[in-house]
């Protein structure tokens, strides 16, 4: 799972199935060394044979921040690299003449244009996804527990708690955007970040991240641990909510055993963005370690996903994805947050995932 943060946009996740804090830095690589073996592409198991069309979307999203923002730093086989705002405009260039759709095109885009390093460290990598709830513009006897706006007065200080906050510290302030019907709902879109709110009028309210109150985040996962209502190999998402579900007077106890309140603003769009400011790709886009990797940054992960309706099963997962967003349990060069999308089985696989596996960064080959 991933929590969103500041200054602009997504972060995210769970480990080891846990809903974990995350506050997240921005920017480029940083002058920490990274161990990493260059490789062929021939040799990166799955390449050959995945929807490089899909990942260039991605890619081509993060174009116009690259051409137009600062020189990036990013961290390869001979120490840290600056990238200028020129090389990633020759690049998008080439993207931009490749016909959607065209596999073979878009593999050959990357393999001329990239060099693969393979990441000299275990892998680890995890999902999120977009949440949606119903709720309203107005409340109800339906849709009675509001998604808080910014407040003017909110600092970089410690705010009210969650438990003031959902006792009505803020309540008449005029700051509501939607009320919804599910707590555990919202809380669950707080912890990823952003969400959708199917309207009862009609239409959807997208929910991005504006701040949160700068208390404390504290795992419910090891709060029910310590209940000893589950086991630690237990504790995924998925079996959290189930037992927030069933028990709701418990549940408000529990979750605001997390002082961490979020709040958001109608983002006006119709998908959701990370970090990086662009619109995130289901299945391509991955939340990094922005320290080490900037974002655009093309990574394949060779890993394992969960198996629909089959606990403990899981399958082969390659594939090449973009470096778009970040959160501060990213942290290394070769642990990934996989954005799933949206839906039922979107969450599903961000709430099961927790899986080893491998990075091969894609580095620009005539810097």
């Amino acid at each position: 799972m991933r929590w969103i943060v500041p200054p602009s946009g997504a972060a995210c996740l769970a480990a080891a199935g846990l809903l974990a804090a995350c506050a997240g830095g921005m920017g480029g690589a940083s002058e920490r060394r990274v161990a990493m073996a260059p490789v062929s592409f021939n040799e990166v198991s799955g390449w050959a044979s995945d929807k490089h069309g899909e990942a260039l979307v991605a890619f081509q999203r993060s174009c116009p921040k690259l051409t137009s923002g600062p020189e990036t730093r990013i961290a390869t086989d001979g120490g840290t690299k600056s990238i200028a705002p020129a090389e990633w405009a020759r690049i998008c260039d080439a993207a931009n003449v490749v016909r959607a759709g065209d596999d073979r095109a878009a593999r050959l885009f990357f393999e001329s244009n990239f060099r693969p390093l393979t990441v000299q460290a275990p892998g680890k990598f995890t999902g999120y996804f977009e949440p949606e709830m119903r709720g309203s513009r107005a409340p109800s006897r339906l849709f009675t527990v509001p998604v808080y706006r910014r407040p003017p007065d909110l600092t970089d200080k410690p705010y009210y708690t969650r438990a003031e906050i959902e006792q009505g510290a803020l309540k008449g302030k005029g700051l509501e955007i939607a009320w919804v019907q599910d707590p555990v709902a919202l809380f669950e879109v707080q912890v990823q970040g952003s969400g959708r709110v199917q309207l009862a009028e009609g239409g959807t309210l997208t929910l991005g991240f504006d701040g949160s109150n700068n208390r404390p985040y504290t795992t419910i996962g090891n709060v029910l641990i310590e209940m000893g209502v589950m086991q630690k190999g237990s504790a995924t998402w998925p079996a959290i909510r189930e037992w927030l579900t069933r028990n709701p007077q418990q549940a408000r106890d529990v979750m605001r055993k997390n002082e961490r309140y979020i709040f958001f603003k109608d983002t006006k769009t119709a998908s959701v963005a990370g970090a990086e400011g662009v619109p995130l790709t289901a299945q391509r886009s991955l939340a990094v370690d922005t320290t080490l990797t900037p974002y655009g940054t093309p990574i394949w992960i060779d890993t394992v996903r969960p198996v629909a309706k089959k606990p403990g099963a899981t399958e082969p997962y390659r594939r090449l994805t973009i470096a778009q967003d970040t959160g501060a349990a990213i942290v290394g060069p070769a642990r990934g947050d996989v954005f799933f999308g949206s839906g039922p089985q979107a969450a599903d696989w961000a709430g099961r995932m927790n899986s080893d596996g491998r990075a091969v960064v894609l580095v620009p080959n005539k810097n």
